[in-house]
């Protein structure tokens, strides 16, 4: 397993994975204007894994300063492709977090995930998180 910087030739790999995996439906279109917009900026990352040159997942990261907590990467999304889940991918994403965390000298790394995501949330456990507390997510589109 590799665990490598995103490319834009991975956008039809991600947003494929992004449906399957965590049902989110955008075109590959979309899913390329976004790369771009994080590619233009340092405070947020992609890293990809591959398992014998596979796409096997990613995993996007960004920068969380906030007035009224620690200095911490937040993980934005994880996903894995379902043959590879299991087989330490999503674990070995996650050390890109710390590690990235680490190098900025900040205290850890934070997220959310869906109270529906029970899998995910034994997951992310197993990986050292702890449930901080549960609480309901607002937008206000435009």
């Amino acid at each position: 397993m590799i665990i490598r910087p995103v490319k834009p030739e991975d956008v039809r790999a991600i947003t494929k994975l992004n449906y399957d995996e965590l049902h989110y439906d955008y075109t590959v279109e979309h899913t390329a204007q976004m790369l771009e917009e994080v590619l233009a900026r340092p405070w947020l990352k992609i890293n990809v894994a591959e398992v014998d040159g596979q796409f096997a997942g990613y995993i996007q990261l960004a920068e969380y300063i906030s007035l009224i907590n620690e200095k911490l990467v937040n993980v934005m999304e994880l996903a894995v492709v379902h043959e590879f889940q299991g087989q330490g991918v999503g674990s070995q994403l996650v050390k890109t977090a710390e590690e990235w965390s680490h190098e900025l000298g900040f205290a850890g790394v934070r997220l959310n995930s869906g109270a529906e995501r029970t899998s995910a949330h034994e997951f992310y456990e197993h990986n050292g998180f702890t449930k901080v507390k549960y609480q309901a997510k607002f937008e206000k589109k435009f």
